[in-house]
C-alpha cells in the first residue's frame, strides 16, 4: 500500500493489510469507540474470508485505525471503521477509507454501501466528502443506544 510522510508529524502513514499481529490493539481501540464492540473472533473471521478485505492505518508502526469490507455478490458491504479517539478529527479516516474504496476498486467492486448512526456527524460528513450518499434510514439498526442508521451508497 502507500507509504509517505505526514508533514505535519514527521511518521510515517502507512496502510496495510490487517494481520493477526494486529488483533489486540484493533481491539482495544473498539472497546473504547463503541458500546457494542466486535471480538477478536469477528476480526479473525475477516482475515481468513476471501470475500473480506480489512485494512489498517498506521503511524510508523503504531496501529490508529482500521477498516474494510466484504464482497457481497459484487458490491462491498463495509463492515466497520474505527480510529483510535487521539486520532480522530486529523484526517487519518480519509486517507483509510480512501484506501478501502482503492482496494475495492482493484478487485473491480464499483459500489459499496455501509450504515452509520444519523447522530454521527462528522462519519457522515466524511462518507458524504469520499463520494457516499444517504439511500434511506434503517429504523433502530443500532443497540446501546437504540438509534436509527443512514444507509449510504458510493456507487462507482
Amino acid at each position: 500500500m502507500e507509504n509517505r510522510p505526514d508533514l505535519i508529524t514527521g511518521v510515517q502513514i502507512r496502510v496495510r493489510p490487517l494481520e493477526d499481529k494486529d488483533l489486540d490493539r484493533v481491539c482495544q481501540m473498539e472497546e473504547a469507540s463503541f458500546s457494542m464492540p466486535w471480538k477478536r473472533e469477528d476480526f479473525k473471521e475477516l482475515i481468513e474470508s476471501e470475500a473480506s478485505s480489512y485494512l489498517v492505518l498506521l503511524l510508523d508502526d503504531y496501529v490508529i485505525g482500521t477498516a474494510g469490507y466484504t464482497d457481497q455478490v459484487g458490491e462491498g458491504y463495509v463492515n466497520n471503521v474505527v480510529i483510535d479517539e487521539a486520532y480522530r478529527g486529523k484526517g487519518y479516516s480519509k486517507i483509510l477509507m480512501q484506501a478501502v474504496i482503492d482496494d475495492a476498486l482493484s478487485h473491480d467492486i464499483l459500489d459499496l454501501t455501509l450504515e452509520v448512526r444519523v447522530s454521527n456527524e462528522p462519519a457522515v460528513r466524511l462518507y458524504e466528502s469520499l463520494g457516499f450518499e444517504s439511500a434511506g434510514i434503517r429504523k433502530r439498526f443500532y443497540e446501546h443506544p437504540v438509534e436509527d442508521a443512514y444507509v449510504m451508497w458510493r456507487r462507482g
